[in-house]
Parts: structure tokens; C-alpha cells; sequence
């Protein structure tokens, strides 16, 4: 329980900065209380998180990290939460079109489990790609390069 502490409040100091990063840490602190048995807490601070990216109209964000979301808590058995989610996300992106992601060199090079800056967690599915061999860090938005 104290990673979902600490990620709720450095996800409330980011919000209270204005900090672009904000949602994700919301997000990182609900999936450690869900994960922890605190479900009300942990659903409510998800919710936040993607809230935040539809409230700055941040779709593309949303959508990748969202269904990441919904993949990662149907497989760890939280189907309840997982639907709830997806019934929200389907109506919020409804007629929204969002562009499809850049894919990195799949196959090819691999992101670093960590990001070298922050030490947040990398995941090759949910992370912006902004080339064939770099990736923005969900956390720090720093630029992750590819291992070969």
C-alpha cells in the first residue's frame, strides 16, 4: 500500500502543477490500491486519470492507455472494473477518431524495462512512439531510444 500512497500524492503534486504527466501517475496509483484489495479507491483514482486526458482533450492518449488499461486489469481478474471502464471509454472516444499510434521497430530493438530518466515502468503497447527507434516515457515524457 505505500507505492499507491506515493504514487497518489506525487500524481496530486503533478495535478496541482499542471504537470502534462498527471493522469499517468493517477493512473499508476489506482492500479497499485486495486491491486492491493482497496478497489473504491483504486477505481476511483483510474477514473481520474482518464478523465484528466479526456478533459484536455489528450484522444490518442486516452485510447492507447485506456484499452492498455482494460487488457491489464481483465488479465489480473478484475473484470468488473475492467468493463466499467470500457463501457466509459466507448462512450467517451464515441465519433472521436483518433490517429493510429506510430509503431516502433517491432522485432527489431527493444525498449529498456525502465526509463532511464525517472525509472518509471516502459511498455513497448502504451508508450507515444515519436520514431521507428524512440519512445516518450508516460511518466517523465523524457525519450526512450531502443536497444538493439
Amino acid at each position: 500500500m505505500q507505492a499507491a500512497r506515493l504514487f497518489e500524492q506525487l500524481a496530486q503534486g503533478a495535478s496541482r502543477r499542471q504537470l502534462p504527466r498527471a493522469p499517468f501517475l493517477s493512473l499508476q496509483a489506482g492500479k497499485a490500491y486495486l491491486f492491493g484489495g482497496q478497489q473504491d479507491q483504486g477505481m476511483a483514482l483510474i477514473q481520474a486519470g482518464l478523465k484528466a486526458l479526456a478533459v484536455e482533450k489528450r484522444w490518442p492518449e486516452l485510447e492507447r492507455v485506456g484499452r492498455r488499461m482494460v487488457a491489464e486489469l481483465a488479465e489480473q481478474g478484475f473484470t468488473g472494473p475492467s468493463e466499467q471502464i470500457t463501457a466509459w471509454l466507448d462512450e467517451t472516444l464515441s465519433g472521436i477518431e483518433t490517429p493510429r499510434p506510430r509503431q516502433g521497430a517491432a522485432g527489431k530493438a527493444s525498449l529498456p524495462t525502465k526509463c532511464p530518466s525517472c525509472g518509471g515502468s516502459v511498455d513497448p503497447q502504451a508508450v507515444a512512439w515519436l520514431d521507428e527507434v524512440t519512445a516518450e516515457c508516460l511518466y517523465c515524457g523524457s525519450a526512450i531510444r531502443a536497444e538493439n
